[in-house]
């Protein structure tokens, strides 16, 4: 069973050909075009569009990806037994095991915030790998290809979901302090990826421009999340639970990341041995170095 929006998106990149004028717009103005753009393969074939199973396809692989992309992370702290248990908490996750089996953004943007983060403590600790050998040139070219994958990551977050555009700002910010602190700032590869990251969103607004007439149409459009919140709420009520209530809101926020962890009372389970299991591999960690 697909949620609405899971068809919803299959639709929208079915009708980027199967329509009476296909073209780009067709991608529309809300959702971000990334997803879309990976499932327009897959839906040309009727059946797979039909029956849902072209979203299988882009999702599960992003899922596999971002699989790896776990364990690597992981492997950078821990021994493979505990970064395979790592992996296992989160590859067994119901909630991912239900989504990527469907046309849903959350796992291609679960795998590109992940990789994102594995090749900035890569990209981290060549720095001081330089720093530490500065007679080895080898190490630059390897360098800078992480900076790129890192931008090419910090991109495709951009057009895939919102909460993209605010990992990127932390991301790039916070390589941009590490630069600026090490005296490297002036690197002309840092500033041109930077051209390329701030780019994306900047791309976004002239697409909204030029297709819609107006530049934030995505946010303040008949079919932005503001304007289809207001319209479904109940005259006299507010739109959603917590509106104007940021403690509400904070209770609400957490119960639904104790249910997409685990079923009902295991959630508080899962959530104690995780914060544990943290403490531990800080620990372990702080007593090797």
């Amino acid at each position: 069973m697909n949620y609405g929006d899971a068809v919803a998106h299959l639709h929208i990149a079915r009708r980027v050909f199967d329509c009476h004028q296909p073209r780009p717009t067709q991608l529309g103005s809300v959702w971000l075009p990334l997803p879309h753009i990976l499932l327009i393969p897959f839906v040309q074939v009727y059946a797979w569009w039909a029956n849902g199973f072209a979203g299988v396809i882009p999702s599960a692989l992003a899922y596999l990806s971002a699989c790896a992309g776990v364990y690597r992370l992981a492997r950078h702290w821990l021994q493979a037994p505990s970064a395979a248990l790592a992996l296992s908490f989160f590859a067994a996750n119901p909630n991912l095991l239900y989504l990527q089996t469907t046309a849903m953004t959350e796992p291609l943007f679960l795998c590109e915030m992940i990789w994102a983060a594995v090749w900035l403590v890569e990209w981290r600790a060549s720095l001081d790998d330089k720093a530490s050998d500065s007679g080895n040139h080898n190490n630059h070219p390897r360098q800078l290809r992480l900076l790129w994958l890192i931008a090419a990551a910090l991109v495709a977050a951009i057009f895939t979901r919102y909460d993209g555009w605010v990992m990127a700002l932390l991301a790039w910010g916070s390589i941009g302090l590490v630069l600026l602190r090490r005296g490297e700032l002036r690197s002309r590869a840092f500033w041109l990826a930077s051209a390329v990251v701030v780019a994306a969103p900047v791309a976004w607004f002239v697409y909204n421009a030029t297709a819609f007439g107006d530049w934030l149409y995505f946010v303040r459009g008949p079919y932005s999340a503001k304007a289809i919140e207001m319209r479904t709420a109940a005259p006299g009520f507010p739109p959603h639970p917590g509106w104007h209530d940021p403690w509400v809101a904070l209770l609400f926020f957490m119960k639904a990341a104790e249910l997409d962890a685990a079923v009902l009372a295991w959630g508080n389970v899962l959530l104690v041995l995780s914060f544990l299991g943290t403490l531990w591999a800080w620990f372990t960690t702080c007593q090797g170095s």
